[in-house]
């Protein structure tokens, strides 16, 4: 059997107010692209497919385009809702594109129940198993539990309640052919990238290496760094956001896992780079050097730390337009003497944003903005 494992699309997501949907609608074809020419048994999509719970219609469309593609080239997709879907709505569309050999498993269900899902190889030489778990709440346990035939003990921590889901799930996986668990979760000592929420990426919801399942192959989404899961005895991989969503990621390769597998063996796993999308780079310097780079910087979108050796009003308004894809512009200043911020806490409000306004974002404020927030603030104070 060979697997495509990929995650975290989220379709719809902006940087900056700026849209991406181009661009998802772009690396979502060369997944495709690359399942067609890997002639891939099965694709495992491990959650967080959008990144509303309630997605534009111009998201949607990109998503099931995709899905229909995969079916028109004869590719079974399993999908695996993440905590930024909603599950309900998955729900609805299940038996629609059932169809269409796309098996979504929106909640947690019994193995007898559809939460393991099987496909045959396209050699018609053995099966693959997958154990299949969406993203779980923390307050959806006690009836995940219940469903699950586990009774109403007290609960325990959620990495504890976790543990007892995932062994009952994979408890009926036959040994004999590939065998796969597919979750959305996070691991602890998984490495992030600085921009992830914290929410629902902290301790709360952190489980251990060691309660993930004796399968050949465990295929996660929650993290957008690629990577082994630290600490898994066997293989276990996060496949990682195909789309740097955020400044940081900028350091990252993004990529989907290429799994094969044969019955009994250890999973043979390797990535395949993702190329399309826009990058997102750092850049630094004074304005003169940026200008000498201009040509070189592509058509990235770009942080920029500007270095100034002073405040020059509209500064950062001249870096924008001289790099359109400039999405973000700090200022930075040569380090000031202590006094200074003796000094600005002996403005008035109006005169310490005007300063911040100078300083820190490069604008000359018109009085009429400057009359705007003292009135604002004079209302928010009563």
């Amino acid at each position: 059997m060979k697997i495509l494992h990929t995650s975290d699309w989220h379709v719809g997501k902006t940087l900056y107010r700026r849209p991406r949907l181009d661009e998802a609608q772009e690396v979502l074809a060369e997944i495709v692209d690359i399942a067609e020419r890997e002639a891939v048994d099965a694709v495992l999509v491990c959650g967080d497919i959008f990144d509303h719970t309630a997605p534009s219609a111009e998201a949607e469309k990109i998503v099931y385009d995709t899905l229909v593609e995969m079916e028109r080239r004869e590719i079974p997709v399993i999908l695996v809702p993440g905590n930024h879907d909603h599950w309900k709505r998955w729900r609805v569309v299940e038996p629609l594109l059932q169809r269409f050999t796309i098996r979504v498993v929106p909640e947690v269900r019994r193995p007898d129940k559809g939460g393991i899902v099987r496909i045959e190889a396209r050699d018609k030489s053995t099966e693959l198993q997958v154990a299949v778990l969406p993203w779980v709440f923390e307050r959806q346990l006690f009836s995940a539990r219940e469903l699950m035939g586990l009774g109403g003990e007290a609960f325990q921590s959620y990495a504890e309640e976790m543990q007892v889901l995932i062994d009952k799930l994979c408890e009926p996986l036959d040994a004999s052919v590939c065998t796969a668990f597919a979750a959305h979760l996070f691991i602890s000592g998984s490495k992030l990238g600085e921009g992830q929420r914290q929410l629902t990426i902290g301790q709360t919801f952190a489980i251990t290496p060691q309660a993930l399942p004796e399968v050949q192959y465990t295929a996660l989404g929650h993290v957008h760094r690629p990577q082994r899961v630290p600490g898994s005895s066997r293989p276990a991989y996060y496949s990682g956001s195909p789309l740097q969503l955020d400044f940081g990621e900028v350091e990252q390769q993004k990529s989907v896992n290429i799994v094969e597998l044969e019955p009994g063996q250890p999973a043979d796993v390797r990535t395949e780079a993702i190329t399309g999308g826009r990058r997102l780079r750092d850049v630094s310097g004074t304005y003169e050097e940026l200008e000498a780079r201009k040509d070189e910087l592509g058509d990235a979108f770009l942080r920029v730390n500007l270095e100034c050796g002073g405040a020059l009003p509209g500064l950062g308004d001249q870096v924008r337009a001289l790099l359109p894809d400039a999405l973000s512009v700090k200022l930075v200043y040569p380090q000031e003497e202590t006094q200074t911020e003796t000094r600005i806490r002996g403005l008035t409000a109006r005169e310490q944003y005007a300063h911040y306004l100078r300083e820190k974002q490069g604008i000359d404020p018109a009085e009429d903005e400057l009359d705007l927030f003292e009135s604002l603030l004079m209302e928010v104070a009563g």
